[in-house]
């Protein structure tokens, strides 16, 4: 437990905020991610099997009975999904933080991170403009913050940059990419449920189908490459109105999500975020001895363009137009890879429902 002896003042003194920071700074937070990612993996291929933890917590509820907990084996997969998704946007939002954090001007007096974190603006569209702006006034912050003191220069460093810097646009991109408003599936996510997530769904886009008199699609339509799978996976849906909030129309967004990709992108922030801890760590502590998380074994890839490469990410589905008659329209349509739009038109009016027979 820490203590620290308070303060008669509205701001922190310096004693406060370097014990503050001692204690934020002695964390592993890479462990800490790693662990979420490999029980989300597991949990992932295996359902597992009651233990230690399970009697506890029916002992905790004092029931005698062992069939509360009822899901399907789709449903705990459903979850894994679901939770991939917030781990990923949990990691993205702690590195944009920690750069604002880190970035912030200290002025006479020292700072904490600590609590400049936890005082930093609440919207993420106002961190990730101050971000920007700071990046801009100084080309080299990103490469201060990611790289420890006395890195030499080199070719491999230079593409380790490179790499690190993609991943740190991804991350802003998750956090305030206004097409897809990931960061809005994230919030409805988190505030309330108002989600709707399955994996019951298939889209399918099939070229030339002709069907039979009976109305039945033949199987053979779908078979050597002769359709594209877009929604084969874990899907959640939302609503949600594009940033800012008071001028677009509402819209209905599926969010696809591969659970081990959506993992590897999680992992690959946090090892960005790691090394600017390590870093910022280490310049807290200076020439005290302190017992600081490893800077963290850095990758020259995968980057997030290949990484998504080929995959669809989502469809967004206008459901009304925008709510100032000024505003132009947005259009439905699919994302692919990183930024990819496709707009699409669907008729409605002429939906036919059909039987895939094998004929």
């Amino acid at each position: 437990m820490l203590m620290i002896k308070p303060h008669d003042g509205p701001k922190l003194t310096a004693e406060q905020a370097q014990e503050l920071d001692d204690e934020f700074f002695s964390s592993r937070p890479l462990n800490y991610f790693s662990a979420r990612i490999n029980s989300l993996l597991q949990s992932h291929d295996s359902a597992g099997t009651p233990g230690p933890s399970t009697e506890a917590f029916y002992g905790a509820l004092g029931l005698g009975r062992r069939d509360l907990l009822q899901f399907e084996d789709d449903d705990r997969k459903l979850q894994v999904a679901v939770d991939a998704l917030a781990l990923r946007h949990h990691v993205a939002e702690a590195v944009l933080r920690l750069l604002h954090a880190i970035s912030t001007p200290s002025g006479p007096n020292r700072i904490s991170i600590w609590a400049t974190i936890t005082d930093g603006p609440t919207s993420l569209y106002e961190v990730v403009g101050l971000v920007k702006a700071r990046l801009a006034d100084d080309q080299h912050l990103f490469h201060k913050s990611f790289f420890r003191v006395g890195t030499p220069s080199s070719e491999t460093v230079t593409s380790l940059f490179d790499s690190a810097w993609a991943w740190m646009a991804r991350a802003l991109d998750l956090l305030t990419d206004n097409e897809l408003t990931v960061n809005a599936a994230h919030n409805k996510l988190k505030h309330g449920l108002a989600v709707r997530a399955r994996n019951d769904v298939r889209v399918e886009l099939v070229q030339g189908l002709v069907l039979d008199e009976q109305g039945n699609a033949p199987v053979s339509a779908f078979q050597n490459g002769k359709s594209t799978p877009i929604f084969d996976r874990p899907a959640v849906t939302y609503l949600a109105r594009p940033h800012p909030h008071h001028k677009q129309g509402l819209e209905l967004t599926s969010l696809l999500i591969d659970p081990p990709v959506v993992l590897a992108e999680a992992w690959m922030i946090a090892v960005v975020y790691t090394a600017m801890f390590h870093v910022a760590a280490s310049a807290h502590f200076g020439d005290r001895e302190a017992d600081v998380a490893p800077y963290p074994t850095l990758h020259l890839g995968p980057t997030p363009e290949t990484l998504l490469n080929g995959r669809f990410r989502g469809y967004r589905g206008v459901l009304t137009t925008p709510l100032r008659p000024e505003v132009q329209a947005r259009q439905s349509g699919l994302f692919v890879n990183a930024n990819d739009f496709v707009p699409i038109t669907i008729d409605f009016d002429t939906v036919v429902q059909t039987t895939i027979v094998d004929a």
